[in-house]
């Protein structure tokens, strides 16, 4: 163990002689790594000479196609590699913060949230950051986020993973709305019972598989556990059922803090039902927690949806 400290301490004391001694390792050729690192062969050969008197072992052995590390050299390779790939990754870290940022990110997320969310909020991201370019994947079959298939997905809290970074973003509340066309013809809600006899319309089908589990919520609130109330209509098209609702034709399950709803003639009924809150966050992986746009990225969401927050909070003050 003692040894072990020894040769420790001589590693954190020459790392000059140890860069070029990694150099050596990685092209297998004093000749090589002379001309690579712009200095004279001696003068390498003598560098590596020194840096093993100093260790007090031997880091090289020759072999018929040039220099080999010994056992004890592949240990102090593999230790200078760490360092290299921490200066490196400290160096392209350095540039993306002096430069502008730069890149692609693919953001997974579900038809809902991609359409009336992510895709309104980008727009104002890009006028920051022109030079990154957002690919969004509305899908309620999320892409894998462990396999590579999108860099960030915006979904319920996945179970725990040291490889993957989760941060809460916002939690959405489904509520009741209908047009007031809608309400004219027949007649406001006064109680959750009232829903038996109203047109309601429905995401997909009751059985469709969504992210969050709750689309649907509406067609049982109020009834007996198994119980659903038939949709009058359903689409696959959170946009698809606002258009409907607007036109009258049913009564629609919408997050109240949906960025277009201030835009449309909906009015909310049943103001005291609402779903159980949906959770939603921002996952990636922790191999892209240091990319400057990554971070970029979640600071932007996080910080418009709490000015979303904001505005709801001061407009149900008023």
């Amino acid at each position: 163990m003692g040894g072990c400290f020894y040769i420790m301490d001589k590693f954190h004391t020459h790392w000059d002689k140890l860069r070029i001694f990694h150099q050596v390792a990685l092209v297998g050729s004093l000749k090589a790594a002379a001309d690579v690192l712009n200095i004279s062969q001696p003068a390498l050969s003598r560098s590596i000479g020194l840096l093993e008197e100093y260790l007090n072992i031997q880091l090289f052995e020759r072999r018929s196609r040039g220099l080999g590390l010994t056992r004890q050299g592949e240990i102090i390779f593999q230790a200078t590699q760490k360092i290299v790939n921490q200066l490196d990754e400290a160096q392209a870290q350095l540039e993306e913060e002096e430069a502008e940022p730069v890149g692609s990110i693919k953001i997974g997320a579900p038809t809902g949230i991609a359409s009336l969310y992510i895709a309104a909020m980008i727009p104002d991201f890009l006028k920051l950051y022109p030079r990154i370019n957002i690919s969004i994947d509305g899908s309620d079959v999320l892409p894998d986020i462990r396999n590579g298939e999108a860099d960030v997905i915006i979904s319920p809290r996945l179970e725990d993973d040291d490889q993957l970074i989760q941060t809460f973003i916002n939690r959405f509340h489904m509520k009741l709305f209908a047009s007031p066309e809608y309400l004219e013809e027949f007649g406001i809600p006064k109680a959750v019972a009232d829903l038996n006899q109203h047109r309601l319309l429905g995401y997909g089908s009751n059985e469709t598989s969504h992210p969050f589990n709750l689309a649907n919520w509406h067609l049982g609130v109020g009834l007996m556990k198994g119980e659903v109330r038939q949709p009058y209509a359903t689409v696959n098209s959170a946009p698809g059922l606002i258009n409907m609702a607007i036109r009258g034709v049913g009564i629609i399950s919408l997050s109240d803090d949906q960025p277009s709803l201030p835009a449309t003639n909906l009015v909310e009924i049943l103001p005291d039902i609402m779903s159980p809150p949906l959770d939603a966050y921002f996952i990636h992986s922790a191999s892209t927690k240091k990319l400057r746009r990554m971070q970029l990225l979640e600071d932007f969401l996080l910080q418009t949806f709490q000015n979303m927050l904001d505005q709801r909070n001061v407009a149900a003050i008023r």
